[in-house]
């Protein structure tokens, strides 16, 4: 069946076919991009802040995580059997060296220092008797000896055996004597262990037996507290095997400035900035972790109080370990803000003039991106309120008002170990705005370290 249209519809149809084709005749029309900047279908180069990189000493570093461990550590054991009397300490204070910490209830053992004194005076005496004894004896003995024939045998049997018994009597006192002086001397250690004193200065743990409880007198004797030094203090970080001859501090490697056992180490914890503890490495683990395939390292870093009487560093904490490497060399820094990162790693855009512009009073700038190694950092901006300099983008171009334009923000400075040279032109600010090969509207600011 065939079906007609109506002449108003036919009408309508007719006006929009003719619309249609009006329009894909507008779209389809070609556009000319061989004018002007700025002209219609052409948009000007973008803007973007750019600087030279600046040269500067930098220090190479390895970075390692660790933590901080004291240097002595000792448990204060209760050695004997008693009450405990007296506590003498404030729990967490820091104390020194023979600094009173308990007293256990010591009569028992002034009994017992007592009794080994009386039992040596009383082999001193029997000793003197013994003495007494032997004289007299051997007086006998003379005397019938003296008489020749006229004595008995049983005389000088008897007068023998008398003698060789005081004589006896004398060793056995001299051996009472020794006997009572070595328990004196086991009485008097007993009591010295009921005063118990710090043996190392540090820091104090609680106390974990109160005054009144019985200690003592078990195979583990009660652990009553804790003590650690505190000054100096131990770093403990685990470093690739690659590192290895680079940090013992026995070796003189090549890659490492300082000599053999003065190998330099800085540490920060998680409450400060950057590595403000200085110290050495003095311990390298005699074998590499196979599980893990890394090796033990130990640093020794000074820990004084401060004006407050508190101490930076403390045991246990999380710490940040850094290592110099090698001796400063020149290499460009530039501005963290001017780096991003992509699947080839860390990269920057950096201008560059075209060879042949078309209009030499107007030439054109082409980004391009740069892969570069980045090292450490050089510098880190300060909380806003600090007063101290910083690295700063600054111009001597006056802004729009006619006014001078204020320095740009600098948040931290890296170094570039490869990939940039000081010629280069990197863009620091509208990276967001440009794209490799496009072009680009310089402006540029000079990258000046505080003064």
């Amino acid at each position: 069946m065939t079906r007609t249209l109506s002449p108003t519809r036919a009408a309508g149809v007719a006006v929009l076919g003719a619309a249609l084709a009006v329009g894909l005749a507008v779209g389809c029309k070609p556009t000319h991009t061989d004018g002007p900047a700025g002209a219609a279908g052409t948009p000007p180069p973008p803007f973007v802040t750019v600087a030279r990189p600046a040269v500067m000493p930098v220090q190479n570093y390895s970075d390692y995580n660790g933590h901080l461990e004291a240097v002595e550590t000792v448990e204060i054991r209760a050695r004997v059997k008693g009450f405990l009397e007296k506590v003498f300490f404030k729990e967490g204070d820091e104390v020194k060296v023979g600094d009173p910490l308990y007293v256990i209830d010591p009569r028992e053992f002034q009994s017992a220092v007592s009794r080994s004194r009386s039992d040596i005076a009383r082999a001193v005496a029997d000793g003197a008797s013994a003495d007494a004894q032997v004289l007299l004896a051997q007086s006998e003995m003379d005397r019938l000896e003296s008489l020749g024939k006229s004595a008995t045998k049983s005389e000088l049997a008897k007068a023998t055996a008398v003698l060789a018994a005081n004589k006896a009597a004398v060793d056995v006192a001299a051996a009472n004597k020794r006997s009572a002086e070595a328990a004196l001397r086991s009485a008097e250690l007993q009591l010295g262990y009921t005063d118990l004193k710090s043996p190392i200065a540090g820091r104090i743990s609680r106390t974990l037996v109160t005054a009144g409880n019985l200690v003592g007198g078990t195979a583990a004797d009660t652990l009553l507290t804790t003590i650690v030094s505190t000054d100096p203090i131990y770093v403990y970080f685990d470093a690739p095997e690659r590192d290895r001859d680079s940090l013992d501090p026995q070796r003189g490697g090549a890659t490492v400035a300082a000599p053999p056992a003065t190998r330099p180490v800085l540490v920060g914890v998680a409450n400060e900035t950057g590595y403000p503890h200085t110290g050495v490495i003095d311990f390298l683990e005699n074998r590499i972790d196979a599980g893990t395939g890394t090796v033990r390292v130990r640093g020794r870093l000074p820990n004084p109080a401060g004006s407050d009487g508190k101490r930076a560093l403390y045991p246990g904490l999380f710490a940040r370990v850094r290592v110099p490497l090698g001796p400063p060399a020149d290499r460009p820094v530039i501005p963290e803000e001017a780096l991003m990162t992509g699947q080839e790693g860390r990269f920057v855009y950096v201008v560059e003039r075209e060879p042949k512009p078309k209009d030499e009073s107007k030439p054109e700038f082409k980004v391009m991106k740069r892969t570069v190694k980045v090292g450490t950092t050089v510098w880190r901006a300060p909380p806003p309120d600090a007063k101290v300099p910083r690295w700063q983008l600054t111009t001597d171009k006056p802004g729009k008002d006619g006014k001078p334009t204020p320095p740009g923000v600098v948040r931290s400075v890296v170094a570039i170990e490869s990939g940039l040279t000081a010629d280069d032109v990197v863009i620091v600010n509208g990276l967001q705005k440009v794209r490799p090969g496009g072009p680009a509207t310089p402006d540029e600011r000079q990258f000046t370290p505080p003064k």
